[in-house]
């Protein structure tokens, strides 16, 4: 009975050492599982504590922490990161970190040079596309323009600083079809630029002004035209027409526009026969009218003012209008300076004609009657011109009547 008691106690004690055993190498075990998960978190394991698997990937370095931080910018002070003026850290500070495993890039600024013609700028920027370095360096990029990496190594002035070119695209003035086009342009001949425009170059179908392998020089002007018969359509104005309002109450000769004209609009469709660049024919096949001129309306003044001293009493004892009184002044006082006897040898009178109308008129006493001379020059003036107004214009046109 002794000896089975003590066969236990050697049991007990040996299955106490096994289970200390046991529990040390568990527990050794642990230690390593947790050490190689910090180094090595690529290999994303779950986990339930609120922890990520973050990688930074900072100007080429990658750094693998596990963090509980909540956000971009949490993550980067916890992991003793710090950014200068101009990096660029996507993705944003703000932007949580919401998946288990993270990435998180860093872009660093550099000094740089940008060359654009004589001008350099130096800019301090993280940007990697070419294009946005040189937007970062306030250099405006036009249609067509492009930058390069290029060599730059002024050791006065910057060290040994990259540098990035700006290459100004060329303008072309192109007349495609009788359409005036400009385009800028980085093709060096006429052949390629067309093939970028995906313009045919088929001397049977188009007629280039220059030769294809002509280079494209900035400002270049050349044309392109059809070959053969083409129909085609154009826009045209309609010019508009004018409406005159004869206005006695304005002085003569003054011209106000009270509503101002617009052209219309019409499209039109040709047949246009064209050989090299020269039309030889262009035949109308239809016309649509898509906007109505609207005509000008103009006020005409016809007022003439009489002068002092003028001869109404005269005029008025004729039987003419008061309206006309200053056409007659200007005609008589022009062709007589109201002189009844006036005579250049050839013609006489108040309105100089000939002395034979004179006489048949008014009688031998002609050169003493006025009113009968003005009467003979009424007749005359609505015999010939159909008024005294019309008379007077004809004398202001040619100096004459």
């Amino acid at each position: 009975m002794r000896r089975t008691r003590g066969n236990l106690s050697l049991l007990l004690l040996g299955f106490l050492l096994v289970s200390l055993l046991f529990a040390v190498v568990l527990h050794h075990y642990s230690l390593n599982v947790s050490a190689a998960t910090v180094e090595n978190p690529s290999e994303k394991q779950e986990s339930n504590d609120g922890t990520h698997f973050i990688s930074f990937f900072d100007d080429g370095e990658r750094i693998n922490v596990r963090s509980d931080a909540p956000t971009v910018r949490d993550a980067l002070v916890r992991a003793n990161i710090t950014l200068d003026d101009g990096d660029i850290v996507e993705p944003a500070l703000d932007e949580p970190v919401a998946s288990e495993d993270f990435n998180i890039n860093i872009y660093r600024a550099r000094d740089l040079i940008v060359l654009d013609g004589q001008r350099r700028v130096h800019v301090k920027t993280a940007s990697t596309s070419p294009n946005d370095i040189a937007t970062d360096a306030g250099v405006k990029l036009l249609e067509a323009d492009k930058v390069e990496l290029a060599s730059y190594n002024n050791l006065l002035e910057s060290g040994n600083l990259l540098a990035y070119r700006v290459i100004r695209a060329k303008i072309v003035h192109l007349d495609y079809y009788g359409q005036k086009i400009d385009k800028r342009t980085q093709a060096t001949t006429v052949a390629q630029f067309l093939k970028e425009q995906e313009i045919d170059t088929n001397a049977e179908k188009n007629w280039i002004s220059i030769p294809l392998n002509s280079k494209i020089t900035d400002q270049i002007s050349f044309s392109i035209q059809p070959q053969g018969k083409q129909t085609i359509t154009v826009n045209e104005a309609v010019p508009f027409g004018e409406t005159v309002i004869q206005d006695y109450d304005l002085a003569y000769g003054e011209r106000h526009v009270t509503k101002t004209g617009e052209n219309g609009e019409k499209t039109v469709t040709y047949e246009v026969d064209m050989k090299d660049g020269v039309e030889l024919s262009r035949v109308q096949l239809s016309e649509i009218v898509t906007k109505q001129p609207v005509a000008q309306e103009v006020r005409v003044g016809m007022k003439i003012s009489l002068p002092s001293g003028s001869h109404e009493d005269w005029m008025a004892a004729a039987g003419i209008s008061p309206s006309d009184y200053g056409y007659v002044n200007y005609i008589i006082s022009h062709e007589s300076g109201w002189r009844t006897n006036a005579s250049n040898g050839r013609y006489f009178g108040l309105y100089q004609t000939k002395k034979a109308t004179l006489e048949n008129a008014c009688g031998a006493n002609w050169a003493n009657d006025p009113v009968c001379q003005l009467r003979s020059a009424t007749n005359y003036a609505n015999s010939r011109y159909g008024s005294w107004a019309g008379a007077y214009n004809r004398w202001r046109a040619q100096g004459w009547w």
